[in-house]
């Protein structure tokens, strides 16, 4: 079950200004927010609209009278921003699509339901999101401005007004692949998304250390096998927290923390 709220507020603000705002924060922990306003890194009263967006995401965490750090995520972030750009945007995706739910939702839906009209995507998310709780919606500030960072993030393109899918979004193409629905229950089938993982990161292996970090998350479906017994399909008991899992694990190893 997604974890949806009424609304949600989403600063519509360029990539390229949430990524200064990464940069300067990591180069100065501790900065506090009016000097960030002073710089013109954020806006909106008190604790500004970008501030209170990346501590949502997980991003950065305020401390004292509004002083900003980078949390683990925001350092690996800052990192890959240092490194490599394309690396940068698809770990942004990543973070984007374990913590918001209205973004994870909205990249499904065009990857299952191919181009779309914009006005009839906002259409969709909205009936999908009441069939998930009757008082939730994406008002159209927010659903633009998610789909503005998921084209400035090569997640999307829109062509002669349709939304349509890009390559980049293909890990969360494996998660949403590996997770299906076989009646009136999702099943996560872990080798598909081992091997769709493995064929876009070369040898990362996620299948062991992910078992490891399931626990609550999914219940094991026994199937006999050629050397016994094994569990390579699981129950899934709570989608956020398997989405969650699985890209903590992707995000943690060390060919995206390293090796770039």
């Amino acid at each position: 079950m997604l974890n949806i709220q009424r609304s949600i507020p989403i600063p519509r603000i360029s990539l390229e200004k949430l990524i200064n705002y990464i940069l300067s924060i990591g180069e100065n922990p501790g900065i506090d927010c009016s000097t960030l306003k002073d710089r013109g890194l954020d806006i909106g009263k008190g604790r500004g609209d970008i501030t209170r967006f990346f501590q949502r995401i997980g991003v950065i965490e305020v401390y004292g009278d509004c002083n900003i750090r980078l949390t683990d995520t925001g350092n690996m972030l800052y990192r890959a921003l240092n490194m490599d750009l394309t690396l940068s945007k698809m770990l942004f995706h990543l973070i984007l699509y374990r913590e918001l739910p209205h973004y994870r939702l909205l990249i499904n839906l065009i990857s299952e339901e191919g181009p779309t009209s914009v006005n009839e995507l906002h259409r969709l998310i909205n009936q999908k999101m009441r069939e998930l709780s009757p008082t939730a919606w994406l008002n159209e500030v927010a659903f633009k401005a998610i789909i503005g960072l998921a084209v400035d993030l090569g997640v999307v393109e829109i062509t002669n007004g349709e939304v349509s899918i890009r390559y980049t979004a293909s890990i969360s193409e494996c998660i949403r692949k590996a997770m299906v629905p076989i009646g009136s229950q999702k099943v996560l089938r872990l080798d598909d998304l081992d091997n769709c993982i493995k064929q876009l990161l070369g040898v990362l292996d996620i299948k062991q250390p992910l078992i490891n970090n399931l626990d609550g998350c999914v219940e094991p479906i026994i199937a006999p096998g050629p050397l016994g017994p094994k569990s390579t399909y699981f129950k899934i008991l709570n989608e956020d927290c398997v989405v969650k899992q699985i890209v903590n694990t992707i995000l943690s190893k060390s060919v995206l923390n390293d090796n770039h």
